[in-house]
């Protein structure tokens, strides 16, 4: 049985840096359909994205990291809160 990495999603969209190449790029998707999960990579001056292929517990540390840097809140608690919903005033024409 595979081993997903929950949250992951949440990777899309995020900025990375690849120190050994200098170079830095978007994150566009997660695979984790097959047996080595791997990120899609835009990496700046490049036309097409990179399958960047990752170990399931190196996915799991970057998910980590990023809730950490940016979701303050638990996981449980990830979901937009409610707003209450302002009284509706009536317009119109008689």
């Amino acid at each position: 049985m595979r081993d997903f990495v929950q949250q992951a999603h949440r990777l899309v969209g995020v900025m990375l840096r690849d120190g050994h190449r200098n170079r830095q790029g978007r994150i566009t998707g997660v695979d984790q359909s097959r047996d080595t999960p791997a990120v899609y990579v835009a990496w700046s001056g490049q036309s097409r994205c990179e399958r960047v292929a990752l170990s399931v517990e190196e996915l799991r540390t970057l998910v980590s990291a990023y809730l950490e840097t940016h979701d303050r809140r638990p996981v449980e608690q990830t979901e937009p809160e409610t707003a209450p919903v302002p009284p509706q005033r009536r317009t119109g024409v008689r």
